[in-house]
């Protein structure tokens, strides 16, 4: 009898503080990624500089394409003018006017720097492509903090539900007391106790709620939307199984975003060997161009000077000797890339030591998860029998809190217990680069 009104009391409470859940946007994992891939302030920053990257990788910013100028000026000017000559004559102009007209157009073109501009524009490839490889970590970055605040959600969740009937169990556990006391089988300190605990869980239930906003707020703002816009998670939690250490492993050594960006780091730092090499050579420029002029002047010998016409040539230009600045810069570039080639195995080395420690944990998390359900069936079994009992008045309520407390704490840790393992996957597909694909 007891049991049916509590499975009653219980569904209704739920019913009303779900209420308001139920009707609030129901928003998926995959479709809060969507979201941030879209709005996240920093995946947006690293887009923006990805675009960088990419604009600078061209054959003009290599230096393949020539160099055109074009200038023109006009200059008017108002004199006055007085000489006086030996054989005695004198002229003498007041407010005289000149006018100077030049313009001119010149073109260069290098046609050989030494393979320069072909190692250039590879660097700038290479530059791009560690501009998308930024871009792709801050996106895996920003997805792996919207997994872990979002499965924090559910979690906390799972917790408030779990405190929500906690305090159904209370509210009936008080009732039963105070009928008891009412025919004198039970006592008043019993009746306040269970008051006492029924306040416990109530207070609890409202940190759950206060929790459970904040980390709310959170998301929505690693999303870059309205702080306060309301919604509801999934309760499932699906954890995937069966993943292989080698494989993953493999994948890692390809696709893991750090070692793709040493291995093009690296490659940055051959290319800059190649151009301080290409500084040993000749360098060969074509030039052409046109100019005109035309003066008029109202003193001097000319009263107009005309002059146009276009130009063309080749040059050479070679420093031979620099005082050992371009050997000094050259054997520099060399030592760069000795450093990025250790740069790279530790990298790889650390990567793999980082995927052994995720494979472990999520071994491990996952055994415990088994472990922790098995504990809540079991937990569960003992809170039916404990409900019986007090009913007959064969547990005493200290008894009876310390099965409930019980059974709140095996759920509170198999709650837990998913988060870690749903965390300890997403590090090992991250680590292996397949968080994001």
């Amino acid at each position: 009898m007891w049991n049916r009104k509590f499975l009653a009391v219980f569904c209704l409470i739920f019913v009303l503080a779900g209420t308001n859940i139920s009707a609030q946007q129901k928003l998926t994992l995959k479709e809060a990624i969507s979201i941030a891939l879209e709005n996240n302030y920093d995946i947006r920053l690293a887009k923006s500089d990805a675009a960088i990257s990419e604009n600078n990788y061209s054959v003009g910013n290599a230096g393949f394409l020539p160099n055109l100028n074009v200038s023109a000026s006009q200059t008017k000017t108002v004199s006055n003018t007085k000489q006086e000559y030996s054989n005695g004559s004198l002229v003498d102009k007041t407010s005289s006017a000149s006018d100077n007209t030049n313009a001119a157009a010149t073109l260069s073109w290098t046609i050989f720097d030494g393979l320069k501009m072909f190692i250039s524009l590879s660097k700038l490839k290479e530059l791009k492509e560690i501009g998308e490889v930024k871009l792709r970590s801050q996106v895996e970055s920003s997805a792996a903090e919207v997994i872990k605040n979002y499965y924090d959600i559910v979690r906390q969740k799972h917790n408030y539900n779990v405190t929500l009937e906690s305090v159904a169990i209370s509210e009936q556990r008080l009732k039963i007391t105070e009928e008891k006391f009412s025919v004198g089988s039970a006592s008043k300190l019993e009746v306040l106790s269970a008051k006492v605990d029924l306040n416990t869980d109530r207070s609890n239930l409202l940190n759950q709620e206060v929790v459970l906003s904040g980390l709310k707020v959170t998301l929505n703002n690693l999303l870059g939307r309205t702080v306060s816009e309301e919604f509801d998670v999934e309760d499932d939690v699906q954890i995937l199984t069966g993943l292989d250490y080698n494989l993953l492993r493999e994948e890692a050594f390809k696709n893991n975003v750090d070692i793709v960006q040493s291995e093009k780091s690296k490659n940055v730092s051959s290319y800059d060997v190649g151009i301080y090499r290409s500084e040993y050579m000749p360098r060969f420029t074509l030039s052409s161009g046109y100019t005109y002029s035309n003066s008029l002047s109202d003193a001097g010998f000319f009263k107009s000077n005309k002059t146009f016409g276009y130009n063309y040539g080749i040059s050479l230009a070679w420093n031979l000797f620099n005082g050992f600045a371009t050997t000094l810069q050259y054997q520099n570039a060399l030592i760069v890339v000795d450093k990025s080639e250790i740069r790279l195995s530790q990298t790889k080395a650390l990567v793999e030591s980082n995927l052994i420690i995720a494979f472990k944990n999520y071994e491990k998390n996952n055994e415990i998860l088994a472990l922790e359900s098995e504990n809540v069936s079991v937990a569960k079994e003992n809170l039916d029998l404990a409900i019986e009992q007090i009913r007959l008045g064969s547990i005493s309520p200290i008894e009876f809190r310390d099965v409930q407390k019980n059974y709140i704490t095996a759920q509170s840790r198999l709650s837990s217990a998913q988060f870690n393992a749903k965390m300890s996957e997403r590090d090992l597909l991250k680590q292996s680069g397949s968080l994001i694909k």
